[in-house]
């Protein structure tokens, strides 16, 4: 062979080993695709969580799956099934009923976010209500919220009614709803001439506007834990995880949603 051919040859013998590099690679990487954390979270925080996706995933080397409802429903969930790797509740009741399951990984606890109680109406409505006594006038007929049974927005909005001595005027008024969303669908549709809600929910729809807002030293105490969960196949993903959601980048996107951020309270207790 001459050395055209022999040169030939060895060009195309190259080429054919950086082709089965390549092929190699290639399915290395679909080996090795990022993991798939699953997030139970309050269906208050979807919009936020939702912004936050891109970076959060990027931080955490996982692809995000969220589970969006009532607090108490999720807790249950996991308690019955254990298939979340991270919990995002809306109060700390339903975190400790995980945690004494004993599921919760209490390293990665943090506690930063809170919110307000507000009331709304429909957009049109000429309903006045300058204090939480005027729930219990005629223009009030029905009143929605989340289930205060268990919802941890109709526990906080009930603890308010209770403490300004007006719970037991109104409460045959009350339409429990299936979660604060459900709540806020309810005075969106009519079917509710009022609604408690969170103020971040009221901010995101167009067809309600804010009556009352409860002030913070009338108001009960509203926190939002987050925590990686035990027993799952990724828990270091889901620790980085957490640390994005309870960052100071995340704490900014949850402020523009209308949260507030309580940075002195972010480590677990």
């Amino acid at each position: 062979m001459n050395r055209r051919g022999q040169s030939s040859a060895c060009s195309w013998f190259v080429m054919r080993r950086i082709i089965a590099v390549c092929v190699g690679l290639s399915a290395l990487d679909a080996t090795t695709e990022a993991p798939e954390l699953t997030v139970y979270a309050a269906a208050s925080l979807r919009e936020a969580v939702q912004a936050l996706r891109p970076d959060c995933e990027a931080q955490a080397g996982a692809r995000l799956v969220f589970n969006f409802g009532a607090s108490n429903d999720l807790a249950r969930q996991i308690e019955a099934a254990n298939k979340a790797d991270v919990f995002f509740s809306a109060d700390e009741a339903w975190m400790e009923h995980v945690d004494r399951a004993g599921l919760v990984d209490a390293a990665s606890r943090r506690s930063r976010l809170s919110n307000r109680l507000v009331v709304v109406g429909r957009k049109e409505t000429l309903l006045a209500i300058s204090g939480p006594s005027d729930l219990a006038g005629p223009g009030v007929r029905r009143l929605s919220l989340a289930n205060p049974d268990g919802v941890p927005a109709g526990r906080y909005a009930r603890a308010w009614l209770v403490k300004t001595g007006v719970w037991e005027r109104i409460q045959e008024r009350v339409v429990p709803a299936l979660d604060v969303r459900a709540a806020l669908a309810a005075v969106e549709s009519g079917a509710a001439e009022a609604g408690l809600v969170y103020r971040t929910d009221a901010a995101i729809s167009t067809k309600v506007r804010v009556l009352y807002e409860v002030p913070e030293s009338d108001g009960p105490a509203i926190s939002y834990p987050v925590a990686a969960l035990l027993d799952r196949p990724h828990l270091e993903e889901a620790r980085r995880l957490v640390a994005c959601l309870a960052g100071d980048p995340a704490a900014g996107v949850f402020r523009r949603f209308g949260f507030i951020d309580r940075p002195e309270a972010r480590r677990a207790r």
